[in-house]
């Protein structure tokens, strides 16, 4: 038996599990393992750029000088090239010296850097030089469908016939034809997109293109492609200064600045897409529309009057209103934004996902407006949208009004300058239906009218009093016992503490407070009523004087809307119980024709 001390050590001799060999015995100590040899290497001079730093421009450097190296056996082996990365910063890893730094000519994005990328790889390199191979070859004249499936596609998985159905098919979507084909052939196309060089500002965009149609002919098919063409696409426009194709990404616009990270990216190339003049643009409506669904906290489709024979105004008048005052608004063509946002700073790496070699992948740091995340803009874009609804009610006859609590002046003459030469004229304005005529049976049913009397009300009075007498006097006699009878005694000498408090009837006292009554507190106006503060206002509106109401609105410290809606909330809960102001469609008051001469007789000569 082994000696228990030595196992422990011969577990490591590996020259025991080695198999026996009859004749000579060479142990693992004598084989000749490779000694470390010194290699020198000539580095180019700063001065004398390598040539494939010259033409590429890119951070590769090629030294071809070739190379001996001495082996220790006395062999010699020849180098032909060594090839050896260096970050374009002169450092290896140094990435806070940016390789692009630019303020973009964007309503939201203020700053883009773009730094290389901190570590070194090579096993794309091959990729990027085929991709410039493919890109300069001709297809055949036809060629078939071949299936290709790879979850990482790539020119050497391709054999004759995929290569030349992938040829083929690519030339067709160069010109705009997108045959039906595997998703792995779309994915390679756009890996040879994003690798390819683009010094040229007309390259990239060529390229941008490319990739923003090859992304809208096959998203259905393929509907993973959103996931990743928000971000690659955006990577790509942001590395070479370009801005979002929003015109060829319409049809999916919605989605994408749903699925986007970056969605101020797109927001903001959106609304910069020129107009015809009059405000509109199917970009920007469309814009208008993305807003009103993700950042508006009021929809005006839940709305009783947005339906029927009105849906289609509202939806053509609202977004289109909207679009209008969205440069405005997002501080477009160097003007500053209504509201203060959010700023935000957002670090990201480029081609997440997707197949870049070295000399093309970056880290980009975007400094922008957090345009999506703001509360304000909530509230903001709901009241814009109350706004032109109000202005569509007046359009259609609707009386009642939504309160808009505050929009800046600036937006709304904004929308009033866009809705102002749409509003029909006068007019043409829905007025109130006239009345049938009166059935004469009613009037049976009718109230007796009876005017004033000072003589009746004394009489009144004076049968009330006796009435208390006799029930004083019959409920005292029934306690006393005795049977009631008729007591013609007044009533303060039965209970003396009357005297003070039941007041004697006196012509004169009852004639001097009527006769120190206007004609105007008959008729129900009263000089404490709640709405003697908004006169000034009901006059200008009984005129119709846009600028008397904007006056009498400033001396209340309050827009002329909101005036408005609080003279309509006084007089719907008092005595009327209905409004008087409605606007004639052009952003003026006026008094309802059914009540101008009330207003009229409530308001004159009082201030």
């Amino acid at each position: 038996m082994p000696d228990q001390d030595r196992v422990p050590d011969d577990f490591w001799n590996v020259e025991d599990l080695l198999p026996r060999k009859t004749g000579s015995k060479v142990s693992l100590s004598q084989v000749s393992r490779p000694e470390a040899v010194e290699i020198e290497l000539p580095v180019p001079s700063d001065r004398e750029p390598s040539p494939a730093r010259e033409a590429n421009g890119d951070s590769k450097q090629v030294c071809d000088t070739p190379l001996t190296v001495e082996h220790p056996a006395g062999n010699s082996a020849r180098i032909s090239s060594i090839t050896h990365y260096v970050s374009e910063q002169g450092t290896m890893g140094d990435t806070e010296i940016p390789l692009v730094d630019y303020e973009p000519d964007s309503a939201l994005l203020h700053r883009v850097t773009v730094y290389g990328w901190e570590g070194n790889y090579h096993y794309f390199d091959s990729f990027a030089d085929d991709a410039v191979r493919y890109d300069a070859m001709r297809p055949v004249e036809s060629a078939s469908p071949v299936p290709f499936f790879s979850y990482f596609p790539q020119y050497v998985q391709l054999g004759r016939r995929s290569t030349a159905w992938y040829l083929y098919w690519r030339e067709g979507v160069r010109r705009g034809i997108y045959a039906d084909t595997d998703y792995a052939y779309i994915l390679l196309y756009l890996f040879e997109l994003i690798n390819l060089p683009a010094d040229e500002p007309a390259v990239a965009r060529t390229n941008r293109d490319l990739m923003a149609n090859v992304w809208m002919a096959y998203r259905r098919a393929h509907p993973r492609l959103d996931h990743y063409m928000c971000e690659w696409l955006c990577d790509y426009c942001l590395i070479h200064r370009l801005d979002a194709p929003v015109d060829l990404l319409a049809p999916a616009l919605d989605d994408i600045i749903t699925e986007s990270r970056l969605k101020e990216f797109y927001l903001s190339a959106a609304v910069r897409v020129p107009t015809d003049g009059s405000g509109e643009s199917a970009m920007g409506i469309e814009t208008a529309r993305i807003l009103m669904r993700h950042c508006c906290q009021y929809d005006y489709r839940k709305s009783k009057f947005a339906s029927g024979e009105h849906k289609e105004l509202f939806d053509r008048t609202i977004p289109a209103a909207i679009a209008s005052a969205l440069p405005m608004l997002l501080g477009a063509g160097g003007r500053k934004p209504v509201i203060e946002m959010l700023d935000s700073t957002l670090v990201r790496d480029a081609y997440t996902g997707a197949l870049c070699s070295y000399r093309n992948k970056r880290r980009v740091r975007v400094a922008y407006t957090s345009f999506s995340r703001a509360h304000e803009l909530r509230f903001l874009m709901g009241d814009m949208v109350k706004h032109v609804e109000n202005r569509l009610r007046g359009w259609i006859g609707v009386r009642s009004k939504l309160s808009v609590m505050s929009l800046p002046i600036p937006l709304r003459d904004a929308l009033d300058a866009y809705l102002n030469p749409l509003a029909p004229p006068k007019s043409a304005l829905p007025t109130k239906k006239k009345e049938a005529p009166r059935p004469s049976y009613e009037a049976l049913y009718d109230l007796p009218t009876k005017p004033v009397s000072l003589a009746d009300a004394s009489a009144i009075e004076a049968d009330s009093w006796e009435t208390t007498r006799i029930l004083v006097e019959a409920f005292e006699e029934h306690a006393a016992g005795e049977e009631p009878s008729q007591i013609s005694a007044p009533p303060e000498m039965i209970f003396p503490e009357m005297q003070s408090s039941v007041p004697v009837l006196e012509t004169e006292k009852l004639t001097a407070p009527l006769d120190s009554c206007t004609s105007s507190a008959l008729d129900g106006v009263d000089t404490t009523s709640p709405l003697t503060p908004y006169f000034p206002f009901i006059r200008a509106a009984l005129r119709e004087d846009a600028s008397a109401q904007k006056q009498a609105a400033s001396g209340l410290r309050k827009m002329p809307d909101a005036v408005a809606d609080e003279i309509n909330a006084l007089t719907a809960d008092g005595e009327i119980g209905d409004v008087i102001l409605e606007e004639n469609g052009c952003g003026v008051y006026t008094v309802v024709e059914d009540y101008r001469e009330w207003v009229q007789a409530a308001t004159e000569g009082r201030e």
